[in-house]
């Protein structure tokens, strides 16, 4: 019996060790893998963190990708806080199969934030959320416009700018703001008109915390620039109506068209002019004493519309008509802007025949998209490699049957809208084969959209029915 005990005593010693042993073994295993996976999401943050460096819109959610026994996944999220559009959670998970059946991953998370442009910045979530293969479309009356007229949106920390280039009557509002405290149903907070006694109103708009910007529909007569007091209601004009240097014209030409702003600068477009530059980089930094810094072109004149400005780091990209009598031939000229006072032409891009024109434009990292007026044998939407300014190359194009009179790329889709009174949403993660994501939306009263602004995960769209009556469309996914 004494040796029975013994021996089962022996036997529950050497499980014990045996088990032990192995199982330090496992837990050896265990944890060298979970130190190579904790490695493995360090690096994924620390990427994410230098893709939100070179272009906030690059951080997005990626699928679950294979690393030897590993899979890899990024999440991101906005920022909780409704009116903080400058932040994202990263969240990067490594999972990997272990013993006895079982599962393991690790997750770290981080805040990366897009402060450089925290002021008038893009409030656009590039984080695509709800169905868009099934988006909503709800519109609203605006304001009944004389013929000619254009509509501007703008939307920047939960407020919707809407300007019109000719109002009905000299009294009429040109600018209306509205409350998006519920995004999906704006509601108008006010409205005033920019220029007392005169139809002509407003062509585009920028606004910021404090400021309005307004690229005024008039020609050099009266100023091209309006700035506006954006902390009060109604907002009231700062200084006076600003006239850029050298700029002239009539009948239309020389007239504010498009405008861009960034860091203390606003970029001004013009109409085609009769003599002068259509370019202009305006020092706004005391906004009741604007002044100008730089133009192009330096001698002589574009004789085309500045259509569509965009400014990433030290160089501007403009999209123009194309002129087939012109030293460069193209719808895209690059600018660098590293010195201000005298922006040089570094590149641009000419897309097949000189029928399309230069429309609209949106830079996401090294990528440019292009939209063009429509032509009858070559595509409308052109995806440009921009890592080298001085160097465009398309990488992919499409048809789209109509001019993108403007456009915004979110994530994988693009987001279009066209002379054919269409919202389109095209698929481009497969650049070789870009297709529709979509139905198209028919804008109210089959009007043409003109103006494409985005905040959050909403979209807000300017058009002008045949009856000259302007609306604001809102799309969202559910």
């Amino acid at each position: 019996m004494e040796i029975l005990i013994a021996m089962a005593i022996l036997v529950m010693v050497l499980s014990a060790v045996v088990l032990v042993a192995f199982g330090s073994q496992s837990m050896l295993v265990d944890s060298q893998t979970n130190s190579e996976a904790i490695s493995k999401a360090q690096e994924m943050l620390e990427h994410a963190q230098a893709l939100a460096r070179k272009d906030f819109k690059l951080v997005n959610p990626t699928s679950a990708i294979a690393d030897d026994i590993y899979q890899k996944k990024v999440d991101v999220a906005a920022s909780s806080d409704p009116l903080d559009f400058f932040t994202k959670k990263v969240t990067a998970t490594i999972s990997w199969p272990a013993e006895h059946g079982r599962t393991l991953n690790v997750k770290l998370d981080a805040l990366v934030t897009n402060f450089e442009n925290a002021s008038g910045g893009d409030t656009c979530n590039s984080v695509l959320g709800g169905d868009w293969a099934h988006p909503n479309l709800n519109s609203f009356f605006v304001s009944d416009m004389n013929i000619n007229s254009t509509v501007a949106v703008d939307v920047y920390s939960r407020k919707l700018y809407v300007a019109i280039s000719n109002a009905n009557s000299s009294t009429t509002p040109t600018v209306f703001i509205y409350s998006l405290a519920d995004p999906s149903n704006p509601s108008l907070a006010d409205s005033f008109d920019n220029a007392d006694g005169i139809k002509t109103g407003v062509s585009d708009l920028r606004a910021t915390d404090k400021y309005l910007y307004l690229a005024k529909a008039t020609g050099p007569g009266s100023g091209q620039l309006q700035i506006f007091d954006n902390s009060v209601s109604p907002p009231v004009q700062v200084g006076s109506d600003f006239k850029v240097t050298g700029a002239t014209g009539g009948g239309g030409q020389a007239t504010g068209n498009t405008i861009f702003y960034k860091d203390g600068y606003v970029y001004l477009g013009l109409t085609a002019t009769a003599s002068g530059p259509e370019f202009h980089i305006i020092d706004v930094h005391d906004p009741a004493n604007p002044f100008e810094v730089g133009y192009w072109p330096s001698s002589g004149h574009l004789g085309h519309d500045i259509n569509a400005i965009y400014v990433k780091g030290r160089y501007v990209y403009l999209a123009h008509p194309i002129d087939s009598a012109a030293a460069n031939i193209e719808e895209v000229t690059v600018l660098d802007i590293s010195n201000p006072t005298l922006p040089q032409r570094v590149g641009g891009y000419d897309a097949p025949d000189n029928a399309g024109h230069g429309k609209s434009l949106y830079l996401v990292g090294d990528t440019l998209y292009l939209g063009r007026t429509q032509t009858a044998s070559n595509p409308e939407f052109y995806i440009l490699d921009s890592s080298n300014p001085a160097s465009i190359s398309a990488t992919s194009s499409q048809e789209i049957s109509s001019s993108v009179n403007d456009l915004i790329v979110r994530d994988y889709l693009a987001f279009l809208i066209t002379t054919d009174s269409q919202f389109q949403i095209w698929r481009l993660d497969n650049p070789s084969g870009i297709t529709q994501y979509a139905a198209p939306l028919a804008l109210p009263n089959s009007g043409e959209g003109s103006a494409l602004d985005c905040e959050g995960n909403y979209f807000y769209v300017g058009s002008l029915d045949s009856a000259n009556n302007a609306y604001i469309s809102v799309i969202s996914a559910p």
